[in-house]
């Protein structure tokens, strides 16, 4: 994400837990440790950004927790900490960004990233599923009280993406069968890739989606559009015959 952003020519304050050193030497991107779940994130990450390249001009909250648990499983700790960071965290990081757009009297363009879970969710993921609900619709609220101020608020909602040589983050979080069932249920037949969603945020942040606002982008071979996994059950008989 931070690459492609970087490759069209802005410069960027990356917010992250810790500094993997991978952009060490790119003048255009600034690392800034910390938590979005601390409240003194967003005012930090938007003091950098100001202070370094004095101005604003696109927010990308890519920041997520994701522990799973059933019900009968997760403790009130682990379900506050998803909700502190993929939904306060982001509220907070819109609220400090939003503010000093509009007192610049400037526009400004904001992407959160979502997931497909958020209307198709599974078991142990309700929290997750539920706070990225959440975060679609905190969206949609934005997106009609910045308008005004000309502030586009958008979301992008990714299926299965496969990080796997791309990150070193979790590379054994899914299981084998589980990425082939994933993979089963796309009818473009094929996991996304990370470069597919920087894709989708760059067009969002972008003057070719300046009449988009309040949207939600499915960056996910299809595997929202209903119940592919059924298509071997078609009945052999004609509509007709069924009515």
């Amino acid at each position: 994400m931070t690459g492609a952003l970087a490759a069209e020519g802005a410069r960027v304050v990356v917010c992250d837990l810790a500094d993997s050193g991978y952009f060490s030497g790119n003048d255009r991107v600034v690392t800034l440790t910390g938590d979005v779940a601390d409240s003194a994130a967003a005012q930090a990450a938007v003091a950098a950004a100001m202070d370094r390249f004095g101005r604003l001009d696109i927010l990308v909250n890519d920041a997520a927790s994701y522990p799973d648990g059933t019900l009968l499983e997760m403790t009130p700790q682990d379900w506050d900490r998803v909700f502190r960071v993929n939904v306060t965290g982001s509220f907070m990081m819109m609220q400090a960004f939003a503010r000093t757009v509009v007192a610049g009297g400037a526009a400004g363009s904001i992407v959160s990233i979502s997931s497909g879970s958020a209307r198709s969710p599974r078991p142990g993921g309700a929290a997750y599923s539920a706070s990225k609900a959440a975060l679609e619709t905190m969206s949609k609220v934005f997106a009609m009280e910045l308008g005004e101020h000309g502030i586009r608020v958008n979301i992008v909602s990714p299926g299965y993406i496969d990080v796997r040589g791309w990150s070193d983050a979790h590379p054994d979080r899914a299981p084998a069968d589980l990425r082939a069932a994933l993979v089963r249920g796309i009818p473009l037949g094929a996991a996304g890739h990370p470069s597919d969603i920087a894709a989708a945020v760059l067009f969002l942040a972008s003057a070719q989606a300046a009449h988009i606002s309040g949207a939600v982008l499915d960056v996910d071979g299809g595997s929202g559009a209903g119940r592919f996994g059924l298509r071997s059950y078609v009945s052999p008989e004609g509509a007709d015959v069924r009515g």
